[in-house]
């Protein structure tokens, strides 16, 4: 007879645990100070389309490393 709860124990252990977090808390920093350049650059006209883009850019990067670089690290 078997026992149950007496077999093999499948664990699943997280390898990217702090590299996890690291991760989200800097994209969520890139994400947040590109909607600060976004509003910053309307108090520079000369250099608006730079400081735009720079928080345009800052938000994509903000955005594209939870969705696919934590992807690869997390093994989804």
């Amino acid at each position: 007879m078997t026992q149950l709860g007496k077999g093999p124990v499948e664990s699943r252990q997280s390898t990217g645990g702090v590299v996890t977090v690291v991760t989200l808390i800097v994209s969520l920093v890139l994400f947040i100070g590109g909607m600060y350049l976004f509003g910053l650059a309307f108090q520079f006209p000369d250099f608006a389309t730079l400081i735009f883009a720079s928080g345009l850019v800052s938000v994509c990067l903000g955005v594209f490393i939870p969705l696919q670089l934590l992807r690869h690290v997390d093994g989804a």
